[in-house]
């Protein structure tokens, strides 16, 4: 069975969803503060732990698709998650999964999971490609 990771990468946390393809539904899994621990350690440990078929990274981009001042650091993040865990990794486009995310966030009251609700937009987009 297939199994996606979706992860909504920033500096201070990490946005985790997963995805089933069999279904086609992404779940927002996890939030995980940094706190200065290296992000690409915490995704090579849950990989590990729970058998991740692929990844898919949200690409930070501009409205015309061009690169943010984030991309290049979601690059290099991208890269060393491929290469520590073997696992493809898929970078997805994520305008506008920020936004949409407070929204759904906003409508059950919490602000809390933005960044799990982003991480599940991402994956979502990855599913409806396929």
């Amino acid at each position: 069975m297939t199994r996606i990771l979706g992860i909504d990468y920033g500096t201070k946390r990490l946005g985790f969803a997963l995805g089933d393809p069999l279904t086609g539904i992404a779940v927002p899994l996890d939030i995980v503060e940094l706190d200065g621990r290296d992000p690409v350690e915490i995704v090579s440990r849950m990989v590990k732990e729970d058998g991740y078929d692929q990844i898919v990274i949200g690409s930070p981009k501009t409205v015309d698709g061009e690169p943010t001042r984030m991309s290049d650091s979601v690059d290099i993040f991208a890269k060393h998650v491929g290469a520590m865990t073997d696992v493809n990794v898929t970078l997805v486009s994520e305008h506008l999964t920020s936004k949409i995310s407070d929204q759904l966030s906003d409508e059950v009251g919490s602000r809390r999971h933005d960044d799990a609700l982003a991480a599940m937009l991402i994956v979502q987009e990855f599913l409806n490609e396929l």
